[in-house]
């Protein structure tokens, strides 16, 4: 089949798939998506096999994945999979056999996904729709121009032009500085201090943040600069950990290695950070010492775990981690990885994304499936978990400031936008607009927060995010990452 002029999705199966493959294809193409299959273009074990296969990937619109428990072991699915990453293709999963358990890799774990299991004909439609939707957001990437987000720019004065004033200015310049020497010795002699100037604020940033009133609002220093380092996931050859001072200068690379390496959390002193390490089928818990550079592992699981965070004591270690039942719970374990428990658990609902509170008693944390969560926060001791505000829905991630305020994201695909609330859910308070911002992290004085954003949210690039802070207000924008590639998942560190 020639693919050349017509846009096309690559089709990554098992061999032990190909009966179901070679329907879910035909039934594709009869709902007018067209299909890469190697099996009808290239002729396995010959010299220009694997070139071809490569080749095909790259020039597509993206990568089918059928996940069954075969296609889970099967070490070219994986690879595909890999390559295609490498590429920035959307990856579209799509169960055929098993469950989640055992067909689905935990690389592909947060992706939403297509079940033919129950629902063939249902689900091929779903399946189609998405990708010719996915077709026509690509296209429009080549007719339209990147869209930036305009940060706040220093307000200009209207200087008047100085030759054509001439004497006249410099006259009246004389008199005021006159005028001004009288009025300080008055002062001074009647001991009255002259009122200090006020300075003049920064131009509001193009989007307003709706800022809601509320009857518990803590005091809070915002005219501090941003100090201290962050550490995120940096896709510069892969998943990788980087850290940069709070200016977007000093930006370091800590991770370089051949597993996705995500998910960053400083320790509170700031002088390592933990991290994951994906092995495809499994993850595992490390940490790089900033210092010295040397990386630790402190698990041992051979399981899709996540989310580490380390309480303020530096004592011990939340995260979350995929049980027998498929299902997200949370686990605690001793500083050193010693220990590992689990700590909750919900029937049918993943427990997720655990934060520590800033004095270490209570815990955070995201319950629900998918997209839609509630997030709830419990004492350490006692458990007793009650829902924050029940009126959000947000994917998890989210952190807690040492004025007691809570930071998350929420919204619809590619509509993700930062709020915060206090501890008893009032005064949620919406600071991004139009951005797709997520990933939010307070930085340690309390007046700033990191958060990710896509510069080119009208194409829905998923390659355009970037890090950026902001004052607590949401005003303040300042974008501190400029890369062709994604950088996410904030965490700030002093």
């Amino acid at each position: 089949m020639n693919m050349s002029s017509a846009p096309y999705f690559f089709m990554s199966y098992s061999r032990e798939d190909t009966a179901k493959q070679k329907r879910i294809v035909r039934e594709l193409r009869e709902r007018g998506i067209e299909i890469w299959v190697d099996i009808e273009n290239l002729t396995p074990g010959t010299p220009t096999w694997e070139r071809e296969i490569e080749k095909a990937i790259r020039e597509s619109m993206g990568i089918i994945v059928l996940l069954s428990p075969e296609s889970n072991n099967s070490e070219w699915v994986r690879r595909e999979i890999s390559f295609g990453e490498q590429h920035r293709k959307r990856i579209f999963p799509v169960l055929i056999e098993g469950d989640d358990h055992t067909s689905t890799p935990l690389r592909l774990a947060s992706h939403q996904r297509v079940d033919l299991r129950m629902k063939f004909e249902a689900g091929l439609d779903e399946l189609a729709f998405a990708l010719k939707d996915y077709i026509g957001i690509r296209r429009e990437i080549t007719s339209q121009s990147q869209v930036n987000i305009k940060l706040p720019k220093p307000a200009k004065l209207p200087f008047p032009n100085l030759q054509k004033l001439g004497v006249p200015l410099l006259v009246g310049m004389i008199g005021l500085l006159v005028v001004g020497a009288i009025f300080v010795v008055m002062a001074s002699r009647n001991n009255i201090t002259p009122t200090s100037e006020i300075d003049p604020t920064n131009t509001p940033p193009d989007f307003v943040p709706v800022i809601v009133e509320t009857e518990t609002v803590p005091t809070i220093v915002t005219d501090t600069e941003p100090t201290g380092r962050i550490v995120f996931t940096c896709e510069v050859q892969g998943s990788e950990i980087c850290i940069m001072n709070a200016d977007g200068s000093g930006w370091r690379r800590l991770t370089d290695s051949k597993e996705a390496n995500f998910s960053p959390s400083p320790a509170p002193d700031g002088r390592t950070v933990l991290f994951v390490a994906n092995y495809d089928s499994y993850a595992e818990i490390y940490e790089v010492d900033l210092g010295n550079g040397s990386i630790r592992q402190l698990t041992d699981m051979k399981t899709s775990l996540g989310a580490p965070d380390i309480s303020p004591d530096d004592t011990r270690i939340l995260f979350h981690m995929r049980g027998q039942d498929a299902l997200l719970d949370l686990w605690l374990m001793d500083r050193d990885g010693s220990n590992p428990q689990k700590f909750y658990e919900v029937n049918d609902k993943d427990v997720h994304d655990p934060i520590w509170s800033p004095d270490g008693i209570r815990i955070l944390f995201a319950l629900g499936r998918n997209d839609s969560n509630k997030l709830y926060m419990m004492d350490f001791n006692g458990r007793n978990p009650a829902v924050v505000n029940d009126g959000i829905d947000t994917r998890g991630r989210s952190d807690w400031s040492v004025y007691d305020l809570i930071a998350f994201d929420q919204g619809g695909p590619f509509a993700h936008e930062v709020f915060t609330m206090n501890l008893d859910g009032s005064g949620l308070t919406q600071l991004t607009n139009g951005i797709n911002a997520q990933g939010v992290s307070f930085s340690p004085d309390g007046n700033w927060i990191a958060f990710t954003a896509y510069t080119n949210v009208a194409a829905k690039d998923q390659a355009s995010c970037e890090i950026f802070i902001m004052r607590l207000d949401g005003t303040d924008v300042r974008r501190l990452t400029y890369n062709n590639y994604c950088d996410y998942q904030p965490r700030w560190t002093y």
